[in-house]
């Protein structure tokens, strides 16, 4: 059965942005204000999701009128920090209506690294600015990454997510304090499901301070022009571990 008359693209990708949407969590959810362009009103707006390169809003359709494909506009978004809102400027991509009178809007927004460059790193996650979708390891089952320096030093870190491009990794005390002091880092895991370990190179990008524990972030370096087995093992399982995501994520929709 085919249910709104939609046929599905089986070859398409699980995402057509150029950045990974994220749907606001219900512990923290993501609020958002609109200040109208020319009548300056400020109104109430739902976050559907954001991205590294704008926010997908839902306002009513009367405080719509004024947002025209191409209009540029200030949204401040709340529960970013404790006592004061965030503004961004942004302009609309998208516009969608609904018959219950409420329009959804694409914004992309003008600067985000000016925008990024203003929120603690905690908040960052909000926006999932990785280029390429995280993928999180299966329930009940660790997976374990060597992370050294070019001195040898090194640990043997849990994987909190992971990408082609990057990995996060759970970290203690004396954990934070040697990652803190380095740059530059050599990473090496065994693949799940595959006789292989996948090596290669990385730079620190962030320290993240959370509630009891802190989490650090390695963006991989860019792997030679030979593609290696491992390399490709490691695809093989992120794109199965998407399809495994997504059918649990279904469950709720």
């Amino acid at each position: 059965m085919r249910f709104f008359g939609r046929k599905k693209d089986e070859g398409a990708a699980a995402d057509h942005r150029r950045h990974y949407r994220k749907a606001p969590g219900k512990k923290h959810a993501l609020t958002a204000r609109v200040q109208l362009p020319q009548s300056g009103d400020v109104v109430n707006a739902t976050v559907m999701d954001v991205s590294a390169g704008g926010v997908s809003l839902q306002v009513e359709g009367r405080s719509a009128a004024e947002l025209g494909l191409g209009t540029t506009l200030w949204v401040a978004f709340g529960s970013l920090r404790t006592r004061t809102e965030v503004p961004v400027q942004a302009h609309v991509v998208n516009r969608m209506e609904s018959k219950d009178g409420l329009v959804r809007f694409g914004l992309s927004f003008s600067d985000p690294d000016e925008l990024f460059g203003r929120l603690e790193p905690y908040f960052l996650k909000f926006f999932n600015r990785r280029r390429l979708q995280r993928v999180l390891p299966e329930l009940g089952r660790s997976l374990k990454a060597d992370v050294r320096t070019t001195d040898g030093g090194g640990y043997r870190l849990e994987v909190m997510d992971l990408s082609e491009e990057g990995i996060g990794l759970a970290l203690h005390n004396e954990e934070v304090e040697w990652m803190a002091s380095h740059e530059a880092f050599d990473v090496e895991f065994k693949i799940p499901g595959a006789n292989v370990a996948w090596s290669g190179s990385g730079r620190r990008i962030h320290l993240t301070e959370l509630k009891g524990s802190h989490r650090g972030g390695i963006a991989f370096d860019e792997p030679d022009a030979k593609v290696t087995p491992a390399h490709g093992s490691l695809e093989v399982w992120l794109n199965s571990r998407r399809v495994a995501m997504a059918k649990w994520d279904s469950a709720y929709e």
